[in-house]
This record gives structure tokens, C-alpha cells and sequence, in this order.
């Protein structure tokens, strides 16, 4: 019976994690569908970027910025424990602890009123 509890563990875990994984692909799946499109139709679509780089004159960089206080998809902590420094670790010294954000940046290189590339960042970019 252990051994039963202890595979449905391993399973549940790596299911966790394709999933994950899973999710990311399919936001850059979603994401590489835009290239070759015209930036317009990125702008009907997505609206005005919160931020526009220019790289030449015929290159900018069009990024947008999304966060919210609890993760779309629902899962609360996707990168819990990913990164633990102790070193780093701050005392609220008895402060209220600010809330989680979760966020994504996307951003879209467009060349010639063409996306060309895309780049993404965030733990709630689905």
C-alpha cells in the first residue's frame, strides 16, 4: 500500500510539472502564431503596449506589462521555493507583508511594421 501512495506521489509531481511546462509552450505557441503578422493587428488585438522601444529606424521593441494580485490560471505558487537564499532574506520587522503579484512581460519585435520575434517573462504568462 505504501508503495502505491508513493507512485500516485511521483505521478501527481511529474504531472505538475509537464503541465507547467505545457503551459509555458503553449503561451509561446500562442505568441509565435504573431510573426510575419502586421503590428496593427497586434494593436486591435492587444491595444497600446505599455512600453515602445525603438532599436533602428525601421525596428522597435512593443512590450506589454500584466499583473494581478492572484495568477490567472489559478495555481498560487508556480515558482515556490525555485530560488531560496537565506542571505537574501528580508525581516518585515513586524510590517504587514505585502501581497504576491503575479505578472507577465511580453514583448514583440516588430521590423518593418512586422513581428518578427517575441520574448516573454513571468510566472503567469498562460
Amino acid at each position: 500500500m505504501r508503495k502505491i501512495w508513493s507512485l500516485l506521489l511521483v505521478l501527481v509531481i511529474v504531472s505538475g510539472c509537464s503541465w507547467f511546462k505545457m503551459s509555458k509552450d503553449t503561451y509561446s505557441t500562442k505568441l509565435g502564431e504573431w510573426i510575419g503578422k502586421n503590428a496593427q493587428l497586434l494593436y486591435d488585438k492587444w491595444g497600446l503596449p505599455q512600453h515602445t522601444t525603438p532599436v533602428d529606424a525601421n525596428t522597435y521593441i512593443l512590450t506589454y506589462f500584466a499583473s494581478e494580485d492572484e495568477p490567472i490560471d489559478g495555481n498560487l505558487e508556480p515558482y515556490a521555493d525555485d530560488l531560496s537564499y537565506d542571505a537574501m532574506s528580508v525581516p518585515n520587522y513586524g510590517l504587514p507583508i505585502a501581497e504576491p503579484l503575479y505578472y507577465c512581460k511580453t514583448s514583440f519585435v516588430v521590423r518593418n511594421n512586422i513581428i518578427v520575434d517575441y520574448n516573454f517573462n513571468g510566472d503567469d504568462c498562460y
